[in-house]
């Protein structure tokens, strides 16, 4: 995503070498999914939110399958980004 020009979102890494056929295991990052969130900080992270995956879908053709409020987190920690999109599903 970063490549395609879209800041203030973050995927966890993914450790390919812990990662079986069965089991992927990435990256934790602590924070809250949107679905815990309040409307304001949900309302602070659409404009993100909505360029992130319309780059996705028009440009990088790599896409979060599964994009619901408890797959979208609002990190603790927001130096490295403003939302986190987790569990891509595919």
């Amino acid at each position: 995503l970063a490549e395609a020009g879209v800041t203030d979102v973050a995927v966890p890494r993914v450790y390919e070498a812990l990662t079986t056929r069965r089991v992927l295991v990435s990256e934790w990052i602590d924070g809250r999914k949107l679905s815990e969130c309040s409307t304001e900080e949900v309302r602070e992270l659409v404009a993100i939110g909505q360029e992130c995956f319309l780059v996705q879908l028009l440009q990088t053709g790599f896409f979060h399958s599964d994009p619901h409020p408890g797959n979208l987190m609002r990190p603790h920690d927001q130096s490295r980004a403003r939302l986190v999109l987790i569990d891509f599903g595919l």
